[in-house]
């Protein structure tokens, strides 16, 4: 017989589950108590003690979608060998598209989660963050550090607490150069998903692929000699 922990995470699953159909069948506005109830076939009532309200439901969901996706890119990234700096960061790049691409509700509901003022809010992505800090520690241990452009002050007054996050030792100018190409893959990403760029204007494939390429050159240097 199952534990009340086991019959709280198989309710919660199905919820997930029909959760995500609901937002594939009609977006986020058919996200609603009863709509969940209907699918589930259930009375309202009895979802309240997991989900008291359309808030807590996009939550839930929010929050699946994030460790979804972190779960995704983070073994993506751990199949390449640490060595394979260019190869790391090509996995996080492809890894990142393939989840968007396969998950295209759920990349919405992120995005407009993240916008939405008061309400349901975005998980944190600190999971992507402390990889990704990680990454840029081993490339400056490898003498891959990026060029510093003229600056006054820091633009990261955080840095040091999410260095310590990731216990790592890392230079600004390599935080940076990294934020800025994680920024560049997913503009290539609104542009694809949203069709900012127009249906004919851009080859997705290659324009992505075009994408990583310029983003290697800011996150890593020129091979040391």
């Amino acid at each position: 017989m199952p534990t009340r922990s086991q019959q709280r995470d198989h309710t919660e699953a199905a919820i997930i589950e029909a959760g995500l159909q609901l937002l594939a069948e009609g977006g986020a506005e058919a996200l609603t108590i009863r709509g969940l109830a209907r699918k589930l076939v259930l009375v309202p009532s009895a979802l309240y003690r997991y989900v008291r309200d359309r808030d807590d439901l996009l939550n839930l969901l929010l929050a699946h979608a994030h460790a979804d996706l972190i779960a995704t890119v983070q073994t993506a990234h751990d199949a390449v060998p640490r060595d394979d700096l260019r190869g790391r960061w090509r996995a996080f790049a492809h890894s990142l598209r393939s989840w968007s691409l396969g998950h295209r509700h759920e990349w919405l509901l992120i995005q407009s989660s993240a916008i939405s003022g008061p309400g349901p809010r975005l998980p944190d992505t600190y999971g992507l963050h402390v990889l990704l800090l990680r990454l840029g520690a081993d490339a400056e241990a490898a003498g891959r550090v990026p060029i510093r452009g003229e600056r006054h002050g820091s633009a990261i007054p955080g840095l040091a607490a999410m260095l310590a996050l990731a216990e790592v030792t890392a230079s600004e100018q390599t935080v940076l150069a990294g934020l800025a190409a994680w920024h560049l893959l997913d503009g290539a990403l609104y542009a694809e998903l949203l069709q900012l760029a127009g249906r004919d204007l851009l080859d997705a494939d290659a324009f992505f692929e075009a994408m990583i390429d310029e983003t290697e050159r800011l996150v890593f240097s020129p091979d040391p000699a």
